[in-house]
């Protein structure tokens, strides 16, 4: 062959595409790939950032909060910046449509609280088929303090995944003396913890006057059959505040403004990684699937911070007989409840009932629903109260009374008690 030839065709064979082909074979790049995931790691750590957030919501508090080092750390730190730019809140919004609605005057307003949101989520359960809709009555727990939550297995959880993950890490360290996932892993917990202490979720979470006597009732609205009644006691929380919105401080968006800083630079170093990936990947997977269980969680009413105690239930098949009972019960209660659950007119006789003129409604729900009774279900010790939820002296009152004349229970006391009032 003349030389000529021979000096094109070695050329040919060493072009740029032909050696990127050989070098790029798609066998070689899942290979190398799989063995150290390096560059999966860093778009792994930019999805999931409202998972972070609704795992922050449910479990901050206190000073310290166990949010695991996960993936998603790095979008939610841009996403938190963005609102605190726009509404200026660190808490997401509420999940769950709830409407609170003052006992006394009835004026309702759509919710904007997370907490007020999964606290009804939380609450609601299956009901029979015959149960057209059920309010349960509640009243803030004495000795317990307004906006400090329970501690559970969740929040617990979280302290046991840090663990793991810095076990994960030392792992490479001892048997390679790869130290910088360990390092990593340190860093992104430390920057999780950082976030938690931030002393807006606090006030935000419950930016609400404390030592509420005031009746709230919490519903899904018209279609739900559960309602929740919130009474202040003294001791409580002022729902009606909880559910509107608060603004952030300055101090809190200059600190999330450096935090998004510090997990761009995480998010480099990450990149940086050459070795022993998968055990980042692993630390990574531990803190997410500790993320994800948290967010969705259903809690005890504990944990919300909102400390109650369950007083009573009603139910009925009727609607507007379970509302009736309430009114008996807790006067202008069931009142405030009637225009969310009936919002247009009601029958003649309803509205003689509403007008104090019971005898004709009370006689017809006799003679056709004869099985009807006026209250369901009280208190463990069998008191049915039946004087109003704005008073607590009277409430202590008419309890004793009821113990007294030994009548507790007996629906001709019930009677007795609600023409009383």
């Amino acid at each position: 062959m003349p030389p000529l030839f021979a000096v094109v065709r070695a050329t040919r064979s060493l072009s740029p595409l032909d050696g990127f082909i050989r070098r790029r074979e798609p066998s070689q790049d899942l290979r190398f790939t799989w063995q150290n995931p390096s560059d999966t790691l860093s778009i792994l750590l930019i999805i999931g950032g409202d998972v972070v957030l609704q795992a922050l919501a449910q479990l901050s508090g206190h000073k310290l909060v166990p949010v695991a080092f996960s993936f998603g750390w790095v979008a939610y730190s841009f996403n938190t910046l963005k609102a605190l730019v726009g509404d200026g809140r660190l808490m997401p919004p509420p999940d769950y449509p709830t409407r609170a609605i003052n006992a006394e005057n009835g004026y309702g307003r759509d919710n904007k609280s997370w907490v007020l949101g999964r606290l009804a989520r939380d609450f609601e359960y299956p009901l029979p088929d015959d149960v057209g809709l059920s309010v349960t009555v509640f009243e803030a727990a004495q000795g317990e303090i307004a906006g400090v939550p329970s501690i559970d297995w969740f929040w617990i959880s979280g302290f046991i995944v840090i663990i793991l993950q810095l076990g994960i890490a030392v792992i490479p360290w001892k048997t390679s003396q790869d130290w910088g996932i360990f390092v990593m892993t340190a860093s992104g917990t430390a920057l999780s913890l950082f976030t938690g202490m931030l002393p807006q979720w606090s006030s935000e979470k419950w930016a609400a006057r404390r030592s509420s006597k005031k009746a709230v009732c919490l519903t899904g609205g018209n279609g739900k059959r559960h309602v929740m009644v919130i009474i202040g006691n003294g001791c409580g929380l002022d729902l009606e505040d909880l559910a509107a919105a608060e603004t952030a401080f300055w101090f809190t968006q200059l600190i999330c403004s450096i935090m998004a800083l510090l997990w761009i630079i995480f998010l480099i170093n990450v990149t940086a990684l050459k070795e022993n990936a998968w055990y980042l990947l692993a630390v990574g997977s531990v803190g997410m699937i500790q993320n994800v269980i948290v967010a969705g969680a259903r809690r005890e009413i504990g944990t919300s911070g909102i400390h109650l105690e369950r007083i009573e239930e009603f139910r009925q098949e009727k609607v507007m007989d379970v509302l009736m009972d309430v009114e008996c019960a807790y006067k202008s209660v069931g009142k405030s409840l009637v225009a969310e659950f009936f919002p247009s007119d009601l029958r003649p006789a309803e509205d003689l009932w509403w007008s104090g003129n019971k005898e004709s409604y009370e006689k017809n729900r006799k003679k056709n629903r004869p099985g009807s009774k006026k209250l369901y279900e009280g208190e463990a010790q069998g008191h049915r109260s039946t004087m109003s939820c704005f008073s607590q002296s009277t409430r202590e009152k008419e309890k004793k009374e009821f113990e007294n004349e030994g009548t507790l229970g007996e629906e001709h006391g019930i009677a007795e008690q609600a023409e009383r009032k």
